[in-house]
């Protein structure tokens, strides 16, 4: 009886005891004193569609016990909309005038060089032509991984060597996109898509004034007169051009990532640089307010271990914006211009741009107006129809009423 009773209160001491302790723990965290694991051992990272290898944020996983939830975007305008927001992201991959943005706005934790492995000494020197052209704080801000130009691609079977070479000698690589009737698409962005214009009529990209914008506006304007059938496309790029033979445009403005990959599936496509001068952009890893730093820096050292790295490179055909670094083999090289210039982010000039770009995606084409009158002429013969009708019946009641 004593053995019994002496065996109750051990378990219920122990049950109590077990009690007791899960009750704190379950307080202490509630209060924040113990760390949320499975929270902090997920980076969320803020990317373009198809811009890093595949295999890689796998590998990470497994090396690290991070778990990497990756949120896509199309455009940098998008990016910047969604992180003024106050979606939390810990990690962005952004090309260098929405940086300035966001930095304009406080919306970028600083970078710690001290908390970036520099393994290969590479990584400290960003080519010049380059640094020169970008804002004056955005290495405090961002940490360059690709760098690119936007080129103009092309069928071979419909456009010569002899013709491109003639439109590099003219300088009039964009202006050709108005005096062909060749099948145009445009980068369908508003700082890409504006930029076609301002080259087109000789303005500047880097700082662009009032007049040279509304210039550009009326020759993109003036060219989707022309073209009826103007496309103005992004990720749709791929899948419309690289089918050898069945190519949906003549000529592309693209970007050289997505050119140097287009030609490698199609030889049927090459591109070049106008020499009247380009766009050209660098894309970074940065940190949005409220990140989670200690992840952000195991995810971008991870990207900029060499192996990484040149994988990366040759999966998205873009180049290093580091010395050194840009020759991987395989990697299509491309250099910096004396025309061409990166842009300079201004709210002022942003918001003009942002309009300006929406009135020529809106501005009605011809092949509009002829639907427009399609249209209407299908509505007057319903409406005629109808009213045909019911003034028949309305007659035949007259005539012969009910009795």
């Amino acid at each position: 009886m004593k053995k019994t009773i002496k065996t109750v209160a051990t378990t219920l001491l122990f049950v109590l005891t077990t009690t007791f302790v899960i009750l704190i723990i379950l307080n202490l965290k509630n209060k924040n004193i113990l760390p949320q694991h499975q929270e902090e051992q997920t980076l969320t990272l803020f990317n373009w569609g198809e811009y890093l290898e595949p295999s890689i944020i796998e590998k990470f996983e497994k090396e690290t016990h991070i778990k990497v939830k990756q949120v896509l975007f199309s455009s940098n305008e998008l990016a910047v909309t969604k992180i003024k927001s106050k979606n939390q992201y810990d990690l962005a991959i952004l090309s260098e005038y929405a940086i300035d943005q966001l930095r304009q706005s406080k919306m970028l934790e600083t970078i710690d060089d001290g908390e970036l492995i520099k393994d290969d000494k590479h990584y400290y020197e960003l080519n010049k032509d380059l640094q020169d052209k970008l804002p004056s704080e955005f290495n405090n801000y961002a940490v360059p991984y690709f760098w690119g130009k936007v080129v103009i691609l092309y069928n071979k079977n419909k456009i010569t060597q002899d013709q491109i070479n003639e439109l590099k000698d003219q300088n009039k690589g964009f202006k050709y996109l108005k005096d062909t009737n060749l099948k145009v698409a445009l980068c369908n962005n508003a700082r890409d898509g504006l930029m076609v214009g301002l080259k087109g009529t000789e303005g500047k990209i880097a700082n662009p004034s009032p007049d040279e914008l509304n210039e550009a506006k009326k020759w993109l304007l003036e060219l989707k007169e022309q073209k009826p059938n103007l496309a103005f496309i992004n990720d749709q790029l791929m899948d419309r051009m690289k089918n050898k033979n069945n190519e949906y445009y003549d000529i592309v403005i693209a970007y050289s990532g997505d050119a140097n990959f287009l030609k490698e599936q199609n030889n049927n496509l090459d591109y070049f640089s106008p020499t009247e001068g380009t766009n050209v952009w660098v894309d970074a890893l940065v940190m949005p307010k409220g990140s989670k730093k200690t992840l952000a820096y195991k995810f971008i050292n991870f990207l900029r271990q060499k192996e990484n790295y040149k994988n990366n490179l040759a999966f998205t055909k873009y180049n290093s914006p580091y010395v050194g670094l840009e020759t991987f083999p395989g990697i299509p090289q491309i250099e910096i211009k004396g025309n061409d210039e990166v842009y300079k982010y201004d709210q002022t000039t942003q918001k003009t741009i942002n309009t300006y770009w929406n009135d020529i995606i809106a501005f009605p084409s011809q092949k509009d107006y002829w639907l427009f009158i399609l249209s209407f002429f299908i509505f007057l013969a319903i409406f005629i129809t109808y009213f045909h009708h019911k003034f028949k019946n309305k007659l035949r009641l007259d005539q012969y009423p009910k009795k």
